[in-house]
């Protein structure tokens, strides 16, 4: 009987290079913000307020910033797919990651209007629906990757966890009582995005074919 591989995919140095930019970048679009936007608050502010409409540099951060990082993530997602052994349920969690690019491309179409209200333009109304099933879709898929076949159950525990902190952390992060540490908590929420997308090397397929076994391992 195989036993559950807790060890990073040695087939997965291609993603690493992905994953150190994933994360750089990410970092990177924080710091922008606080050198182009003076008074820009990453207590209080949403990460979408740095596109905001109205605000400096609104568009051109958008195009320059979530874009970017949007088809960065979505790339890692492709190349990882082939060394990763996701099936079934497992490979629909891994399919809902994709909601993380989809948030931040969705950000730089439909900016949220200054201070990002619940209520507002039509842009910020699109805005707040990507946003809803971005974060949900994305706790469900990290939810999903932990039904993982062959996984050690402390990689199954962090997916589960990892998961709950995203759901609970966007309703923490939409509450008005809130509001003064919102942009905190959407901070550590993405932290805990991108752990999911670094946990993926733990799901590695030692044949390197996508998830598929060859007959001897099942011996």
């Amino acid at each position: 009987m195989p036993e559950a591989d807790n060890t990073p995919a040695q087939h997965s140095s291609p993603i690493l290079p992905q994953l150190i930019i994933l994360t750089v970048f990410w970092i990177g679009l924080q710091l922008v913000a606080s050198w182009v936007k003076p008074g820009f608050s990453h207590m209080s502010q949403y990460i979408s307020e740095i596109n905001a409409t109205g605000t400096q540099a609104a568009g051109v951060l958008g195009w320059v910033g979530f874009i970017p990082l949007g088809m960065i993530a979505a790339g890692l997602l492709l190349t990882v797919r082939p060394h990763i052994r996701v099936k079934g349920v497992s490979q629909f969690g891994w399919s809902l990651l994709f909601f993380y690019p989809l948030a931040y491309i969705g950000s730089a179409l439909a900016p949220c209007d200054t201070g990002c209200p619940v209520d507002g333009s039509s842009s910020q109304a699109i805005h707040n629906g990507i946003a809803v099933i971005s974060y949900f879709g994305f706790a469900l898929g990290a939810l999903l990757l932990a039904l993982t076949p062959k996984t050690t159950w402390p990689v199954r525990a962090a997916f589960v966890l990892l998961a709950f902190i995203v759901a609970l952390g966007f309703l923490l992060m939409t509450s008005p009582e809130l509001a003064e540490i919102r942009g905190a908590v959407q901070r550590y929420v993405e932290v805990a995005q991108l752990i999911v997308f670094w946990l993926l090397l733990w799901l590695k397929d030692s044949q390197a074919n996508g998830g598929q076994t060859t007959g001897a391992q099942h011996e």
